[in-house]
């Protein structure tokens, strides 16, 4: 502390006086004093998360001295417990101007603006309460409470939105469901008035007290969780100690192997069929599927096969129309050939092209000029039955027998013997 006249540090040992000016401090020590006492009531009811007991304190003691920086910091952090953002803010740069080096609000205030969607988010939440306190006023309720709702949800520390929520509850005599809120808000702040007080009209009015301690259930408790007992003759407090059993060695290890026996026979009789059902089911899919894809895989052959058979036979087909109209040509290049050499009265290559002609592929046209030719050099083509004619109509053995060979024949026989 320092002299308010003078400015010089000030120590307890001192006496009512400044020792450098010789002012009278005796007050301004007992302001300070007086503002370090609310600061310590205020920590300690922040502590067992009396926020609104430690808001009262920390307030106070500012009116004390508006420079005790402790108070103001510790009165922000309260503030945004309590979901109070912008107050918390207020205050931490307060701190910050009146001390800006070695002071906490700065590093408070920095974590708040590195994220700046949850800031952003924090003053959306504040803007869409004082919506729904407006909706309230004009009477639409219901939107009020959806609006609310998704307040909560974005920013569960704010004590006013839970206070309000519970009284549209409380109005539309749903008083459970202004319970369940008010417990939420009490978890905030133990000791809120508006709270307690709201709390209070619920029990009036359903009968049953709000319990906001939580009782623990079990069956094992420590011996430091449990109250102490009361002497009835001298009312003092008497704690029990606790009490020691020490378990055999063997009882454990029969305790344990029954368990572990226990734990098998469970699993035998409950994991082990479903297991079991499992796999039958899988290998059950399974073979459908086997059975399906040999289904479609042999439809798929019979399909191939009947393509392949179809494809066999237009192949077959297109050979012999093949095989029919290279003979055709064949035949008809022989005979323009033969026809050639005929008219340039040679007739030896007439005869070996003529030779080549197939005369069941022959047009009837065509099938003359074979005729002519054929006549003409005496040979015959592939598959002619008939056979060259001479001039008189008779065929070659004929005129061969009328030629009286025969008879030369003879001769040349006698004459040989």
């Amino acid at each position: 502390m320092n002299c308010m006249n003078c400015g010089a540090f000030l120590t307890d040992s001192d006496l009512d006086y400044c020792p450098n000016c010789g002012y009278n401090v005796l007050i301004q020590k007992k302001v300070d004093y007086l503002s370090k006492s609310f600061y310590n009531q205020g920590l300690e009811k922040a502590s067992i998360r009396d926020l609104s007991g430690a808001i009262a304190c920390l307030k106070q003691s500012l009116i004390y001295d508006k420079r005790n920086i402790k108070a103001r910091n510790l009165l922000g952090l309260v503030y945004f417990e309590t979901g109070e953002v912008v107050s918390a803010l207020s205050e931490w740069v307060i701190s910050k101007n009146l001390q800006p080096t070695r002071n906490l609000a700065a590093e408070y205030i920095n974590k708040l603006q590195a994220n700046p969607n949850k800031l952003s988010a924090i003053n959306e939440t504040i803007r869409k309460y004082n919506h729904a306190l407006l909706l309230c006023r004009e009477g639409h309720e219901d939107m009020a409470a959806i609006q609310l709702r998704k307040i909560l949800a974005q920013n569960s520390k704010l004590i006013k939105g839970y206070h309000l929520l519970a009284l549209i509850q409380m109005k539309n005599r749903e008083w459970n469901k202004a319970r369940r809120t008010l417990k939420k808000a009490a978890r905030i702040d133990k000791t809120n008035t508006t709270t307690l007080r709201f709390l209070r009209e619920v029990d009036e009015q359903t009968g049953v007290t709000t319990r906001l301690e939580k009782q623990k259930k079990g069956l094992f408790r420590n011996a430091s969780n449990r109250r102490p007992d009361t002497d009835a003759d001298s009312g003092e407090m008497v704690v029990q100690a606790p009490v020691y059993r020490e378990r055999n060695r063997i009882s454990l290890f029969v305790i344990l192997m029954s368990g572990i026996i226990a734990g098998a026979g469970a699993f035998w009789l409950l994991a082990v069929p479903a297991i079991r059902q499992n796999i039958y089911s899988e290998a059950n899919q399974q073979i459908v599927q086997y059975s399906e894809s040999l289904a479609s895989q042999g439809a798929e052959l019979s399909k191939a096969q009947g393509e392949a058979k179809e494809s066999g036979d237009t192949a077959e087909e297109v050979t012999q129309q093949l095989t029919t109209e290279q003979a055709k040509s064949q035949s008809y290049e022989a005979l323009m050939t033969a026809y050639l050499y005929y008219q340039q009265q040679n007739l030896d290559e007439a005869a070996l092209s003529i030779q080549k002609v197939q005369v069941d592929v022959l047009t009837d046209s065509m099938k003359s000029i074979y005729t002519t030719i054929r006549d003409a050099t005496g040979v015959a083509g592939i598959g002619d039955s008939e056979g060259p004619q001479t001039q008189d109509g008779n065929s070659d053995e004929e005129n061969y027998e009328d030629t009286g060979y025969d008879d030369y024949y003879d001769e040349y026989d006698e004459s040989y013997e």
